[in-house]
């Protein structure tokens, strides 16, 4: 069954520049249909320009619930939430923003529970693992944490920025009491499990987001970009017999858990 979209039904919208690569609607629109809530999930194209002037128009639409976040707006939209869930306080991201009873803007972070579940969907490790994680933005500051919380040995976060791979390491030693991040390289170790957390994929003009040189059998390479879906790095890891683990498992993992967040107030069954 098909989404209808009436003169009642509630929208969530998804924010991001750019967004024809989003995969989140079609994802979680069959959820809100097979549970009889009258609420779409639409993707919104915002310029960075544009982002203030939008957000404000977003929160004077009475029957807007919300809306996902993906990049750049991840950890911009931190300052401009009116409350913020404690994990996505700790994080200091935000993906997905649920219009609360009262009309304020509560900002939540689901990208690194979304991830982990993702990874046992697909009996992907990581208890006492080692980890590459490529990236210091948003999703890779959520995903860093939850690895730890789901039993990581060590993580390495490499970063084009070295002071922002430093300052997760940091954050995330901070929290957990220990010594279990830092920043480096790309430098494989055996089983390792490597993370593109970057950006770089999206277009097919981009540049490899490391040199698939340390990629060896017995590791996993994982995505958070689920469009395309299979990744040129991904490309790369199958044809070194690296076992590979798409993007897209992030985001079905991921509709399950903003769905039951926005329905917990807004999911009147029609």
């Amino acid at each position: 069954m098909s989404v209808e979209i009436k003169g009642t039904t509630r929208l969530l919208g998804l924010i991001g520049d750019p967004i024809a690569q989003a995969k989140s609607p079609s994802a979680i629109n069959p959820i809100f249909v097979a549970r009889s809530v009258d609420i779409a999930c639409v993707p919104l194209h915002v310029p960075p320009a544009d982002l203030s002037t939008i957000w404000a128009g977003l929160k004077a639409m009475p029957n807007l619930v919300g809306f996902g976040i993906t990049l750049p707006y991840k950890q911009t939209a931190i300052g401009l939430c009116d409350t913020l869930d404690p994990v996505a306080d700790r994080v200091g991201a935000v993906n997905l923003v649920r219009r609360e009873r009262d009309g304020s803007f509560r900002g939540y972070q689901f990208d690194g529970k979304g991830f982990v579940r993702g990874l046992r969907s697909r009996k992907v490790a990581t208890e006492d693992r080692d980890v590459l994680l490529v990236g210091a933005g948003g999703a890779a500051i959520a995903i860093a944490f939850a690895l730890v919380e789901a039993g990581a040995k060590r993580v390495v976060v490499s970063n084009r920025t070295v002071e922002k791979a430093e300052a997760l390491a940091g954050a995330v030693n901070s929290y957990f009491r220990r010594s279990v991040a830092r920043a480096g390289n790309p430098v494989s170790t055996a089983g390792q499990l490597v993370i593109n957390a970057t950006s770089l994929g999206l277009k097919t003009a981009d540049p490899l987001p490391f040199d698939p040189v340390v990629l060896k059998p017995g590791m996993t390479v994982a995505e958070v970009i689920a469009e395309p879906e299979i990744t040129p790095l991904l490309l790369q890891a199958k044809a070194r017999g690296v076992e590979t683990h798409s993007g897209m498992h992030m985001i079905n993992s991921q509709v399950d858990l903003i769905a039951d967040h926005i329905c917990e107030i807004w999911g009147e069954v029609t």
